[in-house]
């Protein structure tokens, strides 16, 4: 059996990205766009691509529909580089679906979640923890079959000598503390900075750092175009945003790219700062794609000199 870097559960969804002139009026009031797109979605499945783009091994656990947007999805999982094993259709479900209405600096989200939460605890098996080196956590909040499952979860993960990262993205119901209480379980916590200040009740951002750090190892906060700051036990390190070689489409999965740059280089024991110089330059790479994969950053792009400085080629 095939052992990999990294397994996660994914909120398999599919992303329908309409860009123009896209605030809609009802009255059935008709507006044109300027262009649509159908592209992979969920935090997980945009997170590992990029890691599988830049030459790790990662494989996702979850369900999709027998429908159109679940073939749609499946084959676009594979021709990213991610593992599909762990994957099943199931004729019962409907494929979960983000619909984006797009500007340039700003976006509404419509979510159906059919799939996004269709994994169980009963999804979930011993042979999973022996086959991975590090559990990702993603979508916490859309996860929430599984919410009170992870602390057991994840202190069976560490009995194994496993490490574990987590990405909350964003509660929509403002039900912070409940990720709060996992962060001492998890190695690495990778919140934007309106996750973290919302989690840790801070007013900027370098306290919300030094106090999530009390409660997990390495806290890595994205803050969009002034780059990232991490917090590992106590130390703040700082690193800018790089600038875009194009014209930015969108910023949709672009945190998600930033996971995957920044734990590829973190689970290969690089410095704090060459980890975030990676993690941008994925974020980066992301905004000037339509969506969350098209223009992620290739393992041909980057190079690694004297395992410390990431720079891209």
């Amino acid at each position: 059996m095939k052992h990999y870097d990294i397994i996660s559960v994914a909120d398999m969804c599919v992303d329908l990205i309409v860009s123009g002139n896209v605030r809609p009026q009802f009255s059935q009031i008709e507006q044109l766009v300027d262009q649509y797109h159908v592209c992979m979605g969920g935090s997980t499945n945009i997170f590992a691509s990029q890691y599988a783009k830049l030459g790790g091994s990662i494989a996702v656990i979850g369900k999709v529909g027998q429908d159109t947007f679940g073939h749609t999805l499946l084959d676009q999982i594979q021709a990213s580089g991610i593992r599909t094993e762990f994957i099943q259709q199931d004729e019962r479900l409907n494929t979960g679906l983000g619909i984006h209405l797009d500007e340039i600096t700003d976006r509404a989200i419509l979510t159906f979640l059919g799939s996004i939460d269709a994994v169980h605890l009963h999804d979930l098996c011993e042979s999973h923890i022996e086959r991975c080196d590090h559990w990702h956590i993603a979508s916490y909040f859309l996860l929430e079959s599984l919410q009170a499952f992870w602390p057991e979860w994840c202190r069976r993960l560490r009995q194994a000598g496993k490490t574990i990262s987590l990405d909350s993205n964003w509660a929509p119901d403002g039900n912070w503390e409940q990720v709060k209480a996992l962060l001492p379980l998890v190695d690495v916590f990778l919140p934007n900075e309106q996750e973290a200040l919302a989690i840790s009740g801070c007013i900027n951002i370098e306290d919300a750092a030094r106090f999530l750090a009390q409660l997990t190892p390495t806290v890595v906060i994205k803050c969009g175009a002034d780059g990232a700051i991490a917090c590992v036990h106590g130390e703040l390190t700082r690193c800018s945003s790089l600038q875009a070689s194009a014209p930015i489409k969108d910023c949709i999965g672009a945190g998600d790219s930033f996971d995957g740059g920044f734990l590829y280089a973190w689970l290969r024991n690089r410095s704090t700062h060459a980890c975030l110089s990676l993690a941008n330059a994925c974020g980066v790479a992301n905004i000037i794609g339509t969506g969350g994969c098209e223009t992620q950053l290739e393992q041909t792009r980057f190079q690694e000199h004297r395992h410390d400085t990431v720079l891209l080629s």
